[in-house]
């Protein structure tokens, strides 16, 4: 497929379960504010905006036409405000998109402690069609994001 658009893909910042070291990768614990990002994760997600906008002037790019695309998440809905605050884009220009969410876990991995990551990528490496027990597969994630890009691709266009 060729894009009609550039994209600057960011991950969200520190979030406060990050620093508690778990897994939230269902939809129902990330939207919760307790989910969002710490301190550390809003200053990285400002630096993030920072860079970006220097990057954009530099290839002449203005923001007018900047978008920004993140899940429900609150940590992604925390770091896309960052930016968009840094870059001076009105806040009503974040869309919230649900298949941009995180890769979800399965139940068993759920609010778990992140020291489980290592059997999702040893089960990933083995075979991406395939996910932890009730959750998502490498591949069902990359479904997901290419039905987006294409959503995308038909909205906006430059």
């Amino acid at each position: 497929m060729e894009l009609k658009n550039k994209y600057w893909i960011l991950r969200h910042g520190r979030s406060k379960p990050n620093e508690r070291g778990l897994i939230v990768s269902h939809l129902s614990n990330g939207v919760l504010e307790e989910h969002g990002l710490s301190a550390v994760g809003i200053n990285q997600a400002q630096e993030a905006g920072r860079l970006f906008l220097k990057e954009t002037l530099a290839m002449g790019l203005g923001t007018n036409k900047v978008r920004i695309y993140c899940s429900p998440f609150s940590r992604t809905i925390d770091t896309a405000t960052a930016v968009a605050e840094v870059v001076q884009l009105d806040p009503s220009q974040i869309k919230c998109v649900e298949h941009l969410r995180e890769r979800y876990f399965g139940p068993a991995l759920e609010l778990k402690s992140h020291e489980h990551y290592p059997e999702i990528w040893a089960l990933d490496e083995h075979n991406s069609l395939v996910g932890p027990i009730g959750g998502e597969s490498v591949a069902d994630v990359a479904v997901r994001l290419t039905r987006v890009i294409r959503q995308i691709e038909t909205e906006c266009q430059g």
